[in-house]
């Protein structure tokens, strides 16, 4: 015994420095462990991420009435399906280029024309009846409680199944969302297939997979994690009851068909 603790002492003596355990301000570290550590959860996003992010200035308030848009009238689309729909601008605001902007999105093969069920046949004049209205809207008059409200407080769209209306907040077209990080083309894409999707009669859902891409059904327009969705929509119960807040964290997509599975209602 005295033989190996002799032996023991001097190997030690010949360990390298390196090998030694590393010390920091003075205080050793910890010594390792022959447990496995536990995956770490998914980064949540930060708190301010379903705020407007800076940009471009925005009319607060229009006056509470909108225009249709004059605009082609061909069909969008080859389904059986037929929804017809105006493109109109509240009294106010002035963005000439969005009843172009809404039939590019509609009519992309990436949207929900791609799964070949639905056709979109835009209509304009004061008599027009469509399906549904597609307007554009100032976020004070969006805020209306008979409207989108703010019942969680941060600027988004909404569909009115009352009213048959898709109400696109004008702060959002002209700024995005945080969760796309300066990709504005992408957001609005992402905002009419969102909205439409509610119109076709689909509910909000979650992310199904850290990493994955976001499905369009999913509140984009606050965040990207299901935790933060979840804990966000505490303040209108049933907002989005297919959240759990799980820590799966998606990465942002405005189309339907780049998903995965198709969507079901």
């Amino acid at each position: 015994m005295l033989v190996f603790a002799v032996a023991l002492a001097v190997a030690l003596l010949l360990i390298p420095e390196a090998a030694q355990p590393r010390r920091i301000s003075g205080v050793a570290s910890a010594p390792p462990s022959t447990r496995t550590a536990a995956p770490k959860p998914a980064p949540e996003p930060a708190p301010e991420s379903a705020t407007l992010p800076e940009g471009v200035p925005v009319t607060e308030a229009g006056d509470g009435t909108w225009r249709v848009v004059p605009g082609p009238g061909h069909d969008i689309g080859t389904g059986k399906e037929l929804l017809s729909y105006t493109v109109e601008i509240e009294n106010g605001v002035d963005v000439a280029s969005f009843g172009h902007d809404v039939d590019t999105i509609l009519a992309d093969p990436r949207g929900w024309t791609g799964l070949g069920a639905v056709t979109f046949r835009r209509l304009d004049g004061p008599a027009a009846r469509p399906d549904i209205r597609i307007s554009l809207t100032s976020p004070g008059t969006a805020r209306r409680p008979d409207l989108c409200g703010f019942g969680i407080p941060f600027d988004s769209s909404c569909r009115l199944s009352r009213d048959h209306r898709i109400v696109v907040n004008l702060a959002r077209w002209l700024r995005g969302a945080h969760s796309y990080d300066g990709d504005l083309p992408g957001y609005r894409a992402y905002a009419i297939n969102h909205e439409m999707g509610h119109a076709l009669g689909l509910g909000h859902v979650g992310c199904p997979a850290s990493g994955a891409p976001a499905p369009v059904m999913m509140q984009q327009t606050f965040g990207l994690a299901n935790t933060y969705l979840a804990n966000l929509n505490r303040a209108e119960p049933g907002a989005a009851a297919e959240v759990r807040p799980d820590g799966a964290v998606c990465r942002p997509n405005p189309w339907v068909t780049a998903e995965g599975p198709t969507p079901t209602r």
